[in-house]
């Protein structure tokens, strides 16, 4: 595809279109997840125009090596060096799959028609789309916390679910029968699960499972969308040790393809095809109460959908977008998921305020991830320019960008770029950097933040409120006006 075609598509057009191209070589959930973010990296966290200026380079191992390193010095904690590879060595998989797509031409009207008359395509989806999910009512099928409240149900042998202990015992017989040169086979097997008490986020622990009896102990961390963070492996694993000194222990990490934990010495690998196969079996073996049973067979249903991947509807699925993928990406484009919700408040709390006259609401550089404004205040301190244009492509080269970050959360930053900037509002940076110094310290920067507010989170079931969401907004907005004064101080003292 001619990258000047692809700059016109948006982001979510884009992403559809790589995340199938991905499938198609029977990737596995998360490296499809990890291939993408690393590939549109730069889209997220510096701006789409850079993006896509890095892609199309004719120097292109030098452009991305260099705005890679800009963006993730500005916004990773992470050990760049050991980073910065992987990010280009993604992005360059990117853009070999962009050069050589070829998509063909069709209008929207016409493409939607076609959908349209072709409707009945959808009915091989029935199966799936018809059925009463209680999971999906609720909206918690990737949810967590949820997961881990529903495995701990149905894992505690007191509980009403009637599958009594088995659940438990087939994860025990799971990690002796995978890890059996771990644990001692006939502890484990002959123990009484019955005798098993369950807590949750016991020491933020997901679930623990403790026989004070049998001197035993249980621990699962479980991951679906997120990875481990700030060793949580370890210091688990420290605080059972410190609580159950004298016990037997088996440590699962719990993820939807069974991936290797940062402690694989000390913590099973275990994935949610496994877990699901213990519940399958558990409930093919048990006659149960209609209420119980709509549950756990929802919850299989969902698991084996939304996590663990059901293969004849990824092939069905495939199969109907390759059919009518211009059609379906705009509808998708167009669906109001919770990240878009979440900007159309902050684009219109933003002109709102320049309503107010607080602030400039930029709206032609904002977008689902960044909105963009400007003050008064800062732009007498970095007015404008007509030298020549920014690397916003705007006369500007300094904006706040209230950063939403994967609709659950949301800060706003001040950033400055130097591409294309004059001497003297270089200088200026130069003492900006001076009295809030920017993580990114190479003397060729091309994007520094200095300044950012105290993050503001959703909950990913939380109810999208714009009342509350003004609220933080207007109280990180008092953030920027402090950090505005105590800047002019300390420049009016340097």
């Amino acid at each position: 595809m001619d990258i000047e075609r692809a700059r016109k598509l948006s982001y979510n057009t884009i992403r559809q279109l790589y995340k199938t191209h991905l499938q198609s070589k029977e990737l596995g959930r998360n490296t499809v997840s990890t291939v993408i973010g690393d590939s549109l990296y730069l889209w997220n966290n510096a701006d789409k125009d850079v993006f896509w200026d890095t892609v199309a380079s004719d120097d292109f191992e030098t452009a991305a090596r260099e705005n890679l390193l800009d963006c993730l010095n500005a916004n990773s904690t992470g050990d760049i060096k050991n980073l910065i590879n992987g990010y280009v060595s993604n992005l360059r998989r990117f853009r070999n799959f962009i050069l050589s797509y070829d998509m063909p031409e069709e209008d929207d009207q016409t493409a939607l028609k076609s959908f349209l008359l072709d409707i009945d395509c959808l009915n091989a989806l029935s199966e799936w789309t018809c059925k009463f999910n209680l999971f999906d009512v609720l909206k918690i099928s990737r949810t967590e916390i949820r997961h881990s409240n529903v495995l701990s149900w149905l894992l505690n042998p007191s509980e009403n679910h009637g599958l009594g202990d088995s659940v438990l015992r087939g994860l025990i017989q799971f990690v002796v029968s995978t890890y059996s040169g771990d644990i001692d086979v006939f502890d484990a097997l002959l123990l009484d699960c019955h005798d098993f008490l369950l807590q949750r986020e016991w020491h933020s622990i997901d679930i623990l499972a403790v026989s004070e009896n049998q001197k035993y102990v249980i621990a699962i961390e479980n991951k679906i969308d997120s990875k481990e963070h700030d060793n949580q492996l370890s210091r688990y694993k420290r605080i059972v040790n410190d609580a159950y000194p004298s016990y037997k222990k088996i440590l699962i990490y719990l993820s939807p393809d069974g991936d290797e934990s940062s402690d694989p010495e000390s913590w099973y690998s275990m994935s949610y095809k496994d877990i699901l196969s213990i519940i399958e079996n558990a409930r093919q073996k048990t006659k149960l109460l209609p209420e119980a049973s709509l549950l756990i067979d929802n919850y299989i249903d969902t698991v084996r959908r939304d996590i663990v991947g059901d293969a004849r509807l990824a092939h069905i699925c495939a199969e109907i977008y390759a059919k009518h993928q211009k059609a379906l990406d705009l509808i998708f484009e167009n669906k109001p998921d919770r990240a878009s919700q979440l900007a159309d408040i902050m684009h219109s709390w933003a002109s709102m305020m320049t309503d107010k006259g607080e602030l400039e609401f930029v709206a032609d550089k904002s977008g689902k991830v960044f909105t963009r404004f400007k003050t008064k205040a800062m732009s007498e301190l970095l007015p404008d320019s007509d030298i020549s244009k920014s690397g916003w492509g705007t006369s500007n080269y300094y904006f706040y960008e209230i950063k939403c970050i994967n609709g659950e959360e949301f800060l706003i930053q001040f950033a400055v770029t130097s591409v294309g900037i004059p001497d003297d509002l270089r200088a200026t940076c130069e003492q900006i950097n001076r009295v809030y110094p920017s993580k990114q310290q190479k003397s060729n920067w091309k994007w520094r933040t200095h300044f950012a507010s105290k993050h503001a989170k959703i909950k990913p079931d939380e109810e999208l409120s714009e009342e509350k969401i003004y609220n933080q907004l207007s109280k990180q907005f008092e953030e920027v006006k402090h950090f505005e004064s105590t800047l002019k101080a300390k420049l009016l003292n340097q």
